[in-house]
């Protein structure tokens, strides 16, 4: 959400899904930036994995070398979002990434995109919360 949509200044975490190298030499690496720059030991996220499902390509963050760094797409982040709705940054995210879908999207497409990305268990949370959201931004259908 920062990265990508500048959704605030800052964020207490970077959650990710590590696809290659092996988990493990990521994490070493993460605490070595940690302790270099006196940042916090949990400071990327690898817990996001049993969330996110399998990534969906999303738009280029960071490419050099050693390292390729996408976004999941603006649905699939929709998605995440509409299913945690926990708080106001919760609501907040979701409410600039609906504002970042294709405008020509009616509400049914944009859910049939968003869908497929909503976690197991949580798809009655995350319907509910787009149509209060949809309902707040475009009004009712």
């Amino acid at each position: 959400m920062v990265l990508g949509f500048g959704a605030r200044e800052a964020t207490k975490d970077i959650d990710v899904v590590i696809r290659a190298p092996a988990a493990a030499t990521v994490r070493q690496l993460a605490a070595a930036v940690a302790e270099e720059l006196g940042w916090p030991a949990d400071w990327l996220n690898d817990a996001a994995k049993g969330f996110v499902g399998q990534p969906s390509p999303g738009p280029l963050l960071l490419e050099a070398p050693g390292i390729v760094a996408r976004a999941v797409s603006v649905h699939h982040l929709l998605a995440l979002k509409l299913a945690a709705w926990r708080d106001d940054v919760d609501i907040e995210d979701a409410r600039l990434l609906l504002r970042a879908c294709p405008p020509e999207e009616s509400r049914d497409v944009l859910w049939s995109r968003v869908e497929v990305f909503v976690p197991r268990g949580r798809e009655q949370t995350a319907w509910y919360a787009f149509l209060d959201l949809w309902e707040a931004i475009h009004g009712a259908d």
